[in-house]
């Protein structure tokens, strides 16, 4: 377990999970002037993970989908065999919403993708998730098969974070699953719209999504969904249209901080255009 300055571990587990942040600002605050950064890190290094695990751990099942339109000129435009089915069966080293590099095969069908190193406060974690494509009769499945934060900053020092070790031990538990597929649009004409669909799920015994607490976690799940997902079918739409017309693509490298940002500061619950929210599909 981290270590804290005298008697805050005691107090934070105490309090509900909303105040632990407070915490760990009046630790930092407690902290002797001369600590380098290295030493105010793991002092503040108390989030959910020091939290008692709620008994019996926590379950998640959160699913959203949202369409978007493409415009008819682009798919009446589009070269021969670019039309939205064919783009959404695309390998997934071809998709332009990250940057190609990222995307490693690994196998038939199982690929790698690595979000790069990223900065969230004093933490620095490389996201790499494992994925497999399953062809579908309109689209394809993406299906995570594991999903780890690498410990940048372990790297160079040889320590260890205790955040991100308990956000792997939430990690391994957890399911998805990203149905992509052409379907008909406003005009009701087949293969004009992209639909996607995203499932999460997991029965959580370990680390911070275990002692968030089942209603918690859907809730901040389902609050990621509603905002990344019209999100990712914007950058699609842009996507598809380069794609459809034979123009270079530029490569997108995702900052996951500028990101959230982003998505913050457009969201609230307003939709990109073309963009609207389906019916789930229950499998």
């Amino acid at each position: 377990a981290a270590r804290h300055p005298r008697g805050v571990a005691a107090r934070a587990a105490r309090l509900p999970a909303r105040r632990v942040a407070a915490a760990v600002r009046a630790a930092r605050e407690d902290s002797p002037s001369g600590d380098d950064d290295d030493e105010l890190a793991r002092r503040a290094e108390m989030t959910y993970a020091d939290l008692p695990s709620v008994p019996g751990g926590s379950v998640l099942d959160c699913s959203r989908a949202f369409t978007v339109d493409i415009p008819p000129a682009i798919v009446a435009d589009a070269l021969p065999d670019r039309g939205v089915l064919q783009y959404v069966r695309l390998p997934a080293e071809e998709y332009n919403v990250l940057d190609s590099s990222a995307v490693q095969r690994i196998d038939v069908g199982t690929f790698r993708v690595n979000a790069g190193t990223q900065k969230i406060l004093m933490w620095e974690i490389e996201p790499v998730g494992t994925l497999r494509i399953v062809p579908t009769d309109n689209g394809c499945e993406q299906i995570l098969l594991g999903a780890v934060m690498n410990d940048v900053k372990a790297r160079r020092t040889g320590k260890e974070s205790v955040v991100i070790r308990a956000m792997n031990a939430s990690l391994k538990d957890l399911t998805m699953r990203n149905a992509v597929s052409a379907v008909a649009g406003a005009s009701g004409t087949e293969g004009t719209a992209i639909r996607c669909q995203i499932d999460v799920a997991g029965t959580f015994t370990e680390g911070p999504f275990a002692a968030a607490g089942s209603q918690r976690l859907c809730a901040m799940l389902d609050w990621c969904l509603r905002s990344v997902l019209p999100w990712f079918l914007e950058q699609l739409a842009a996507d598809y249209a380069d794609w459809a017309s034979g123009r270079a693509r530029g490569k997108r490298t995702v900052n996951v901080t500028q990101v959230a940002g982003e998505i913050l500061a457009g969201g609230k619950g307003q939709l990109p255009p073309g963009v609207a929210e389906s019916a789930v599909e229950r499998r």
